[in-house]
Order: C-alpha cells, then structure tokens, then sequence
C-alpha cells in the first residue's frame, strides 16, 4: 500500500488558496486520497528535517513559498529526499515556482516553447548589448504578477533596471555607508567583488501588439481557461485584472499548445500563460506548485481532451480546489506507477 505524507508549514499552511497567504483545506485532501487505498499523514517539513536519513519509499506531497527564505529552506530539504522518494511536485518544478532563470532553463532541455529567453547574473554577461534587437522584456528572476517586468527599447534602461536593486537590504547599506561616509573602513577590492552578480534577471524576446493573453490551469485531466486583457498603457496583461472567460478564436490553438507542454514535462499540476501572435502559440511563463487557483476556483466550466475524436469537449461543472488538486496527485501517482512498472 502507498505511504503519502502531506507536508505543511508548522501552523498547517499549504499553499494555496484563493491567496498565497490562505491554505488549501488539508483534510479534505487527505480524505480524499486515503478513499482511494492510501496511507495518507499529515506532517511538517520539521518532520522531515528530522527524519530526513531514514525516509524512503512515500510520496512527499509538499508546495512551495513566495516568501524566499522559506522557499529556499523548502528547497534544501527536499533536495536530500528527492532520490529516494517520489516529491510532488518534482524538484525541477520546485526550482522553477517563482524563478523565470530556471524555467527558461527548463525550456531549454524540455522544448517547452517559452519565448526566446536568455539567463543572466550580470550584466558583463550580455554579449553584443548595444547591438540587441530592441526593445525587449527585462525580467527579475523573482516576483509573482508582473514585478520586476520592464519593456527595454534601448541599452541605456537595460543597464538602469539591471543595475536598480530590487530591494534595499541592511548589508547594501552597510556597504554604501562606508563608500561615502566611513571611507576608512571601505575595501575597494572587496567592494568590486560583490558588485558581481547582484541580481539574476532574464532578457526576453518582445512580442508587438498583444491586446491579451491566456492563464491557463491544468490539473489532471481537466483544463481552466481565462483570458487576461492588457491594460491601457502596458505591455503585459498579467496583474492587469481585466478577465475574461470568453476566450474566443484561438482556444484550440491554445489547448493544444497547453496539452503539448503536458506531454512534454510532467507535473501534476500547470499554471500557465500563453501568448498566440499570428495564429503561433508561445509560452511567457509557468509554475507548477503554488499556482493562484481563481482560474479553476471561479469557473464554471472546464476543457478535456477527447482522444478517440482528437478534439476538445466543454464541460459545464463547478470545481473544488482540494478535488481537484487531489485527482491531480492520483493521476500523477498512477502515471508514475506505470512508468516505473
């Protein structure tokens, strides 16, 4: 019989509900898994620090954090588990929630048809920059609805949002206070060292024109659809809040382009954006833990692919998150199953 743990932080939270701050109903989810002949407990990630050399063999069903220092605490644990026991979601996801660096890292081994996009720790890294097809979409690495997200149209703003600090820590004015003011204790060397490498960002190719985009959900078998307008004066439609569930001309376009990305990489769980320019589908970005779920949670219909016709069938229905988070997992699980088999 399958062993299950499902991990939440020390006060039960486990992302997400309808805000990241809110949690999924756990015991729900719990039920629901341990109805279809399952093992199934309720843990906290002290647990598995604690047993960490001795657990082998369950599924680890775990989320992630918008918060960094516990995401990347999230991280180092479920590295040291990742190889003898099934993580869900898997640590190549884990690395991508919130990280556009390594999801364009993910594009590059699974062909996942994200815009061109090119990862970088410094700026010195950009080759040719005064010669780049401008303008076009500088990205932090971090941040959730469109932060950090900035048209370029030349060289001079490529070096401006690169070099602008996302955010003023206590050691960066530690440093600047001893460059200007105690000049006696400041260490130009150790100064140009640090200056290395102080922000990851992505460059992206820009796309002209778009009037909207597409967030797209998929859990399991079942696909969520919501189209997201561009607002007046932006680029980007992402944290705009004009929706739409009225997708329109290019929803097979669109499906079709969000069920490639499944077969490509596995998951139990997408959240995605899309982009359809001249009839051509492109990926902007993605997560697969800790996804915003208004997609799902606020419609009242979903997509499922009908393999025996090869087309898309229109199901009227309401959806709970945790039913369909947990028939995620199963799916998961039992395409896991198969594979090992």
């Amino acid at each position: 019989m399958q062993k299950i743990l499902i991990v939440t932080a020390e006060n039960g939270w486990f992302a997400q509900g309808k805000f990241p701050w809110e949690s999924m109903d756990i015991e729900r989810i719990k039920r629901r898994l341990e109805s279809n002949n399952k093992i199934v407990n309720v843990t906290t990630f002290q647990f598995l620090k604690d047993n960490i050399a001795s657990l082998k063999d369950y599924i680890i069903i775990y989320t992630s954090s918008q918060r960094l220092e516990h995401k990347y605490y999230i991280q180092d644990i479920m590295f040291l588990l990742k190889d003898n026991n099934t993580l869900i979601p898997n640590y190549e996801s884990l690395l991508a929630h919130e990280n556009k660096g390594f999801q364009s890292l993910l594009d590059k081994k699974y062909n996942l048809g994200l815009i061109k996009s090119e990862y970088y720790c410094d700026i010195c890294e950009v080759k040719n920059i005064k010669n780049l097809n401008y303008p076009l979409v500088y990205k932090s690495v971090n941040g959730a609805s469109s932060m950090g997200v900035k048209k370029v149209h030349n060289t001079e703003e490529m070096y401006k949002y690169v070099k602008q600090p996302c955010s003023i820590s206590l050691e960066l004015l530690k440093r600047k206070l001893k460059k200007y003011i105690f000049k006696s204790k400041y260490n130009h060397q150790w100064e140009k060292y640090l200056s290395f490498a102080q922000q990851r960002f992505i460059i992206q190719g820009f796309i002209p024109d778009l009037q909207y985009d597409f967030k797209v959900l998929i859990f399991g078998k079942k696909y969520y659809l919501l189209k997201r307008f561009v607002a007046e004066n932006d680029f980007k439609a992402s944290g705009s809040g004009l929706h739409s569930r009225n997708i329109g001309s290019d929803l097979k376009i669109v499906l079709d382009f969000a069920r490639g990305i499944k077969n490509k990489f596995r998951s139990h769980i997408y959240s995605l954006d899309i982009c359809v320019k001249n009839k051509e589908p492109h990926l902007i970005e993605f997560q697969m833990t800790h996804v915003g779920p208004v997609t799902l949670s606020e419609s009242d219909h979903y997509f499922i692919y009908n393999a025996t016709t090869n087309n898309w069938e229109k199901v009227f229905s309401l959806s709970s998150l945790e039913d369909e988070f947990s028939n995620a997992v199963e799916e998961y699980i039992n395409e896991s199953d198969s594979y090992s088999a």
